[in-house]
């Protein structure tokens, strides 16, 4: 080979290595950041399950205060256990209030009252002056995944739509009186054991 030149191999051997460099830079930033998302909705799907289930809401009577007509102009957030009546401050984890429970999906079949849920729940960062928003759907189920009913309805199966979506599901187990449902496939003494599940997505 002559001083100052290069080989014919050595320039085809650097232009693939070169291609190639290139080609996975480009690629990798996409992986991550499909890990990246289904973390970040994990971790949303996770948070709403225990707010919804741990949680008896704010202000304690949310569902009493909040109705269709004013749910834009009341702060509240929702929660969906039982208060125990030893006191105000024993919550009855998993355990379902039937109220609650109710009066939130009577808010979630309203548009501007969903809106509002989604803000306050943290779901909704455009009043944040961002764009970003999730879409989220909250139903009760039996173990064999039907739809628990109440008075032949549906008693919670409401939110978005998540049609060609990537949705994070997560359930809880929790528990309601075993009367106050009509399609208990699951029973233990007078409880009726079912499971809340949350979906998320963006």
């Amino acid at each position: 080979m002559e001083k100052g030149k290069l080989s014919l191999d050595m320039l085809i051997g650097l232009s693939v290595f070169l291609f190639t460099f290139i080609f996975v830079t480009n690629f990798l930033p996409g992986v991550f950041a499909d890990v990246r998302n289904e973390i970040n909705l994990a971790h949303q799907a996770y948070r709403l399950s225990a707010l919804l289930v741990e949680d008896p809401g704010y202000p304690m009577s949310w569902y009493e205060d909040v109705n269709l007509s004013n749910c834009k102009s009341k702060e509240f957030r929702p929660g969906l256990i039982v208060m125990g009546k030893e006191g105000l401050n024993r919550k009855e984890y998993n355990h379902l209030d039937l109220n609650k429970t109710k009066k939130f999906a009577e808010l979630m079949n309203d548009a501007d009252c969903k809106a509002e849920i989604k803000k306050y729940l943290g779901l909704d960062l455009r009043v944040l002056n961002s764009s970003f928003f999730y879409g989220f759907n909250v139903s009760l189920k039996n173990m064999d995944d039907s739809i628990l009913l109440k008075d032949s309805q549906p008693l919670l199966n409401h939110g978005d739509s998540s049609l060609g979506m990537q949705v994070m599901r997560f359930e809880r187990i929790v528990y309601l009186d075993r009367s106050l449902v009509d399609n208990c496939n699951l029973s233990v003494g007078e409880r009726c054991v079912a499971k809340l599940e949350v979906r998320v997505w963006i």
